[in-house]
Parts: structure tokens; sequence; C-alpha cells
């Protein structure tokens, strides 16, 4: 047996995936000899197997759990980390790397050290070949095609660059190549900044003067003299690549590494079209060549923006030579006398000299740029047949069927729908297609789904419901609800005027509650009476994103509905289980498509057949979306994982496409171009990559409000992913200080705050958003914001942002541990509570409030003994440190336990 490392489910040997969550577990290495394989990172990487070794560390390719994507895991060796001062390197290091965000960077998304000392860094998997290799493997490259490389590894550099990174180790080995299936190739720089690191860990100190690092061949001069480095030095490393492209030999060789250095430092390099005549290199690419190896930094280009620049006009200067010379006269076809170049009559008989007005000579063949080679009719039909976005709705109408089945059961009363299925399976499109059935039938449909920010702000979904089904006005009042109960009164007080009502703090979280339920009752009512007794359709989407207090709103009128005719329906991920009456039935399991549906749906668009999908699941249908966008992008070798396939078409976008889409990722699900600009802090127009976006399918844009959109919550999920650890943290540090301004909800707030790693601000925040849930009897919510705190408060002891660390994690495992045991998890309370008790030391305040929150855990189980054990040490440590408030709520306990 085998244990998956995603769930804990014991799966068998000959499993590929395991059954219970679906995990790889068959691409797990079987080599026992590595303890790595196998091992969860912080953050839900699983390694599966070593890929590659270096001079830096072990590179192995893993998977990121929560999204299904393959990523690239370099564990560093030990020995280059064996002092705390190499860690501190690597942090710094590693940070300033994954701060890079350009489409030709390899991405660090994210670093960290493990409980047992491993530092390690998640990067993008590359499925290229190195130049080095296909250099090798190919011969000499034409030279447009160095030219088209070393064109994407400067545009990579000169990002870097402005913002003060200096690779110091450029070479061949560091550039990947990615193929297009349009031709050409997709290049990226990786390994930026660790080879000063690699140096620096056989130094004794790291303010060692002088410190030398990189790979001999490709040094600058200034690099061998171990002087300080701009990014000229890098400029000289591309040079060196770009002469032994062309030439097929590195401009200096010699037996020793010192030897080379002394040559890069002295002897100047031979022209590159006497190494190889055979090659015929042409001049102005020679002189761009000898340029960027000029031995004294200022007789270089200054940056790698002019490099490029200088890299495509040597190339369009042999195009231009290359061309033949205009003519400067025309032979008349009739009569043979001599015109001047472009007059259209011949001077001496009259007859026409343009070329397109003469017939044509005979051939046997059309030429490749003729049309004669598809007739016209033809080529309407393939265009007319060709597959158009969005994809139609094919091999759902089972269930569309089993929707209709229960949209039926809800004559007189409720019926209660669930769809659950994997994320991009179609549950949202499914929805849309039946509620337009609905509406068409005449039932009043309202939808909805998480907030804009997916940050599950607090009643959000309960609120843009009520105000639809009942028709509230968006500045209406008390006199809109006036005819409600009382109970339904507080609530809709509670959820639309919260400062003005001061009687809902008063109330008990498990009267609010029932308030708010209380509210939704009479808005369905209300829309059964406005649309004259007609039924009402009610759906949320990705219901396991929307807010707790919402989903207790929702779960509340299922279980005790109003006495109308009512169908809710919920669509969520199978992870998630909504706490529904039992009676409801099954829900409906979406799976993906089957292989014959999606091989005639390709057939139109070129592709002769589906993608091998493994697992037994269907193909899904946003993976099809994806990738038939992807082959019209030019794409080839199409990963077979969904995750995998967007990460590699948003890698793929032009940089300034590519940094809109974080930046909206990192909003939510829309945002204002007037806030995206703010995010990405530029004054450029975003005309230009918001109509990139839109031509991928990636956003669309809300005509009415003009918001941009994301076109899929997974396709968000994993460019959130995909951004570099150091540009995320920029982002969120600016959508802070935009939802500041704004003055957006807290739990809004608190999100940015966390992610921008202003560790302070953001448990201040999310404290805050526990207690406004437990008050509104969200458990879940509360529960989740102290869980989030605990781990920010645990992190801060690896990244020291925090003052007091252990006092935060302290504080934040007691509060979460009484929080599960309101909710019933007592086990998990029980082991959060312990490890708060080890960090509250031997006596005080703070060691007296954990032992008792663990009297109550511990009478929850029946263990009264333990529990009065507890309470008594906690007495005796309160009284001790004269807090009276504390030893007085103690004492209660204690009276509340032994009655």
């Amino acid at each position: 047996m085998r244990t998956c490392p995603q769930c804990g489910f014991e799966c068998d040997e000959t499993h590929r995936f395991c059954p219970a969550c679906g995990f790889p577990i068959g691409q797990i290495s079987r080599d026992t000899d590595d303890p790595l394989i196998g091992r969860t990172l912080p953050g839900g990487y699983v390694i599966l197997e070593l890929v590659g070794i270096g001079g830096m560390g072990r590179v192995y390719r893993a998977e990121q759990t929560n999204l299904g994507r393959t990523v690239a895991v370099k564990i560093v060796h030990p020995h280059l980390v064996g002092e705390e001062s190499a860690v501190a390197r690597f942090i710094t290091e590693a940070r300033a790397a994954s701060r890079l965000n350009h489409p030709n960077s390899v991405d660090v998304i994210d670093f960290g050290k493990t409980s047992d000392g491993q530092l390690y860094l998640v990067m993008e998997f590359l499925r290229g070949r190195d130049l080095a290799r296909v250099a090798y493997e190919e011969g000499p490259l034409p030279f447009r095609r160095i030219i088209d490389v070393l064109r994407q590894v400067l545009a990579a550099l000169d990002e870097a660059h402005h913002l003060g990174i200096i690779h110091r180790d450029l070479k061949p080995e560091n550039i990947i190549l990615e193929p297009m299936r349009a031709g050409g190739d997709f290049v990226k720089v990786v390994d930026f900044g660790l080879a000063k690191m690699r140096a620096e860990a056989q130094m004794p100190s790291i303010t060692s003067p002088g410190i030398v690092c990189g790979t001999p061949e490709y040094m600058s001069p200034e690099q061998g003299r171990g002087d300080p480095l701009d990014a000229r030095s890098d400029v000289y490393a591309v040079g060196v690549v770009l002469f032994q492209l062309l030439t097929g030999r590195l401009p200096f060789e010699a037996e020793s590494p010192t030897q080379v250095v002394l040559m890069h430092l002295s002897k100047p390099p031979m022209d590159p079209r006497l190494v190889a005549p055979e090659r015929q290199i042409p001049e102005p690419i020679v002189n761009v060549t000898l340029t960027a190896l000029a031995k004294n930094p200022k007789e270089r280009y200054g940056s790698a923006e002019i490099f490029a620049k200088a890299l495509v006009d040597s190339l369009a200067e042999v195009d231009t030579k290359a061309r033949p010379p205009t003519p400067s006269a025309t032979k008349c076809g009739a009569c043979g006398a001599m015109n001047a170049f472009g007059q259209k009559f011949c001077g001496e008989c009259g007859q026409s000299t343009s070329p397109s007005l003469a017939p044509p000579p005979p051939s046997a063949s059309p030429r490749i740029s003729e049309p004669v080679l598809m007739p016209a009719s033809q080529r309407k039909i393939s265009a007319e047949h060709r597959l158009r976005f969005p994809l139609p709705l094919v091999g759902r109408d089972d269930d569309l069927a089993w929707l209709e089945q229960r949209r039926a059961d809800a004559r007189t009363g409720l019926s209660a729908a669930r769809i659950i299925g994997d994320s991009g399976v179609g549950k949202t499109r499914l929805l849309r297609e039946f509620l337009l059935i609905c509406a068409a039938a005449g039932d009043t449909v309202v939808v909805t789904g998480p907030d804009p920010q997916w940050a599950e702000v607090s009643y959000y979904a309960l609120r843009k419901t009520i105000r639809v089904l009942a028709g509230l006005r968006p500045d209406g009042g008390p006199a809109e609800w006036a005819s409600a109960s009382p109970e339904a009164r507080q609530g809709l007080t509670d959820l639309f005027q919260p400062k003005s009502d001061e009687s809902a703090t008063r109330l008990r979280p498990e009267e609010r509650r029932f308030a708010a339920a209380e509210a939704l009752r009479w808005a369905i009512v209300r829309a059964n009476e406005r649309g004259k007794g007609r039924r009402v359709v009610l759906a949320f989407d990705d219901f396991q994103a929307i807010d707790g207090g919402s989903r207790n709103a929702i779960d509340d009128a299922v279980a005790d509905p109003p006495l109308v005719p009512v169908m809710i329906l919920a669509t969520h991920t199978p992870e998630f289980s909504p706490d529904w009456r039992s009676d409801v039935p099954t829900p409906r399991i979406l799976m993906g498509l089957p292989t014959s549906v999606v091989t005639k749906l390709l057939a139109t668009n070129g592709s002769p057949s589906a993608p091998s999908m493994a697992g037994g699941r269907g193909i899904s249908p946003l993976y099809l979306d994806q990738l038939v966008r992807f082959q019209r992008e030019g794409g080839t070798g199409a990963p077979p994982r969904l995750a995998d396939l967007i990460a590699l078409r948003v890698e793929r976008l032009s940089a300034p496409a590519r940094r809109l889409l974080q930046a909206l990722a990192v909003i939510g699900d829309e945002a204002m171009p007037a806030t995206l600009g703010a995010l990405l802090r530029e004054n450029a127009s975003l005309e230009e990559a918001t109509s990139t976006l839109k031509a991928a399918g990636m956003v669309e844009l809300d005509l009415e409000t003009g918001a941009l959109t994301s076109a899929h919550p997974l396709l968000r999920d994993v460019v959130l992913a995909t951004i570099p650890a150091g540009a995320r943290r920029e982002f969120h540090e600016a959508a802070a200080n935009w939802a500041r301004a704004e003055n957006a909800p807290i739990e809004v707030r608190a999100m940015h705050e966390l992610h921008a790693h202003n560790s302070f601000e953001a448990l201040v925040l999310l404290e805050r958003v526990a207690v406004q849930c437990a008050a509104r009897g969200d458990t879940s919510g509360n529960i989740l914001a102290l869980r989030r705190g605990l781990e920010l408060a645990r992190r801060e002891f690896f990244r020291g942002e925090l003052d007091d660390p252990m006092r935060a994690v302290l504080i934040f495992s007691r509060k979460l541990g009484e929080a599960l045991a309101i909710a019933g998890a007592l086990t998990d309370a029980d082991g959060v509570l312990r490890e708060a008790l080890d960090m509250a030391g031997p006596s005080g305040p703070d060691r007296a409030r954990v032992l008792g929150v663990l009297a109550r855990v511990a009478s929850g189980r029946s263990r009264n003994q333990e529990a009065q054990a507890y309470l008594r040490e906690a007495i005796e440590l309160a009284t001790r440190a004269k807090v009276a408030d504390l030893v007085t709520s103690l004492e209660e306990l204690q009276r509340s336990l032994a009655s």
C-alpha cells in the first residue's frame, strides 16, 4: 500500500490515481533512496521525482496539489547553507529573484525553509531544451534564429537590470528554448542571481571583498577582477554566447579556468569571420558581437535594451544589402523599348508596362501563395465550420434533463439540488443554460456567486440575493420591509443598515443567524408575490467560495423553507459539502466530456483526435477550450493537465498583457481600469493589453460598467499561483493601499495585507474578521480567519518581519482552539491548544487562558477529571498573576462544568 500525500488515503500499489482525491499517486518515483520523494513542502508542493542535479542543488518535479499544477522545486545543497549567514543570503537572493516578472524570465513562485532546515525554491516547470543542447543537436543555428533567441534573453535581462538584479552567470545552459507551433522559439532565462550565493558560500564572510562568481568562459573582465558589476557585465556574457553561436567556438579557451579568466582580461577576441569563415558571417553582426565583447565596459552597449536594438538593426541591414537593386528601367514587352522604372505605359508604343496587367507566364503548378490551392467555396465552408468561442454546449442533455426534473419538483414547495464537479468541468456553463430555460418558462430567476474579490466578504451573497429577490432599492430602508416579521426585520436591518442597528450587537450569534435566515425567507416569498405566484429559481454558483454567513442563511432556508414554489440550486467542488437536510436528492456529479464527443469537436478545428487524458474522468470542457486556443496561438506539445496548459498560455503573453492579467487576478474576479492602473503603476494605456487578453479569451469587458472580469475562476487561481513571489507581494502591497483608500471591507483589506506580508496589519484585521464572523454565527469564517492568522504568525519565525511572532502564535492558537471547540472539532482543538500551551511558558495569565480553553475541550470529550485539573492550575496561575477578571471567568467555568 502507498499513502496519498494529499489526503492520506491508503492506495494500492497498482493505482495510478488516488481513489479518494484523484492525486496522481503513480507519478511519485519509487526511488526509496531519496527521502524527499513523496514529501509535501509548505504550500502544498508534493515532490514527485528527481530531474536534475546542479551546482546550487537538486531539482525535482513536483505538484502544487490545490491546482494540480506541475512545478519545479530546487532543494539547495546543505553545504551551501550551513550557517545562519548563508540562510540570510539565500532569503535575500531568492526574494530578489522572485521580483522578476517577465515572460522570458523563469518565475520563482515561492521559497522557504522546511522544519528540518532544508532551503527550497519553487519555480515554473520548463519543458524545453537548453540552448547548449539545441546548438549541439541542431548544429550551427541560422543567424535570424540566433538573434531572435538573444533578443528575448536581453528582454529578460533588461527587466532584471531595471530592478537592480545582475545575472552573473549567463551561459547557454541557463537559456531554455521551447519550440512554437508556428515556428521560432520561446525563451526562458533561469538561475538569476544565484551564482553569487554559490560563490559566497565558499568565502569566510558574506562581506568578503572581491568575490568572483560565475562561469569563467562567460565572465566579463570586471567580473574576473572581482569588481562591482552592473548591467554591462551581463551584456558581455551575452556577447560571448553570440560569438559561440555564430562560430561554434568560445572566444577564449585554455586548459585552466584561471587562464580563461586572464584571457578575458587582456586578450582581444578574434574576428568571428576568421574563426568560422565557412559561415560567411555578415559584417553588421560581427560589429555588434565585437562591441558587446569590448574589454572596457564604457565601450560596450550601455544596456540590454540597446544591445537588443543593435542586433535587430544589424539583421535589418543584412536583409537590406541582400535585396536585389531596384531597377532603374524596365523593358516594354511589346516593342522592347527601355522605359523609366515605374512608368505605366511605354513611351514608344503606348502599351502597358505594369506587370499586374500583363498575362502571367504559363506554369505547371500554382505558387504556394495563390488561393487556387483551395477553392473559394471550400474556404468558406472551412471558416463556417471552424470552432468558435464559446465552444458549443455538448454532452449535457442528461444533466439538463435531471435539472428539469428537480425544477418540476418545485411546483408547490422547495426543491433543492446540487451540481458537483471539479473546476473547469462546466458547472457554470450548465447552470447558465438551465437558468435561461427557466427564465424562458416564466420563472423568477436569481443567480449569485462569491464577492468579486473572492475574499468571503461577510453577507455579500446574501445581501445581493435579497436585494434582487425583494426588489429593494440601493437607497431604500426599513419602509421597504415594514411588512416583514420582527425577526426578518431584524435580519434585514442587520444586513443593510448595520451601523444604525445597535440592537444586533446585543443578540447572541445564533439569534443573528436565525434573523438572517428569516430575511432570506421573507425575500423568497416577496419574489413569489412579485412574480404573481410563479416559481422562484434561486441559484448559487461556486457555493464553496461564498461567505459563511450567507451560506448559513441558505442552509437554514433549505432546512426550513417558506411555503412557496422555490428551487434552490448550488454548484460547488467535490471537497465541499453544505449542511443541507438529508432528504435533498443526491447531487448530480458532473464529469468530463467523453472522448468521442471531444474528437468530433476537435475535428472541426483541424485536430485529428482528442487528447489522451488519464484517470477516466473524461475531458474537461475548459481544457478543450484552452487546447483549441493554445493550438491557434501556435503552441505545440500541450500539457495533459489543465492547470499546466493555462499556465503555459499565460507565460507566453506579452509582458504588458501578462501584468494586466496578474493585477486583475490579485484584485479578484473583476476590477475597473482605474483600479488596475493603480496596481500596475504604469502610465501606458491598458487598451492594447486588454485587447490581447480579450482575444485570448482570458478576460471579458462588462459593457455596462466598463469593468474587466476574469474569464474563469481557475484561470484566476492559476495566474495567482504563477506570479513570482516578490512581484505578487508588490501587487498586494499596491492593492492594500487601494483597499485602504477605498475603505474596502475588512476581509478584502486583510487578504491584501496578508499577501503583502504586512504582518502586523494583517493580524489585526484577521482578528477583527474572526470576531465579526463569530458574532454572526459564522463558525467556519471564524475558524478560517484565525487559522490564516496562525499560519502567518508561524511563517514569521522564518521571515522575521514581526517583532514577537511567538506571542502572535500563542494568541491565535488559543483563539483557534476555542473556535474549533465551539464547532465540535475537539481533537483538532486539543492539538492546536497543546501547541499554544508549550509556547505559553510555565506560568502567567497566557498559560491560564490556554488551560481554561483546554478544560472546555476536555469536558466536551467527557474527560471531567482532566478538565478540573486544567482549571485548578489555571485559577492558581491567574490568582498569582493578580488578573481578577480572568480568575472570575475561570471560577464561573469551573462551576458550570461541575454542575
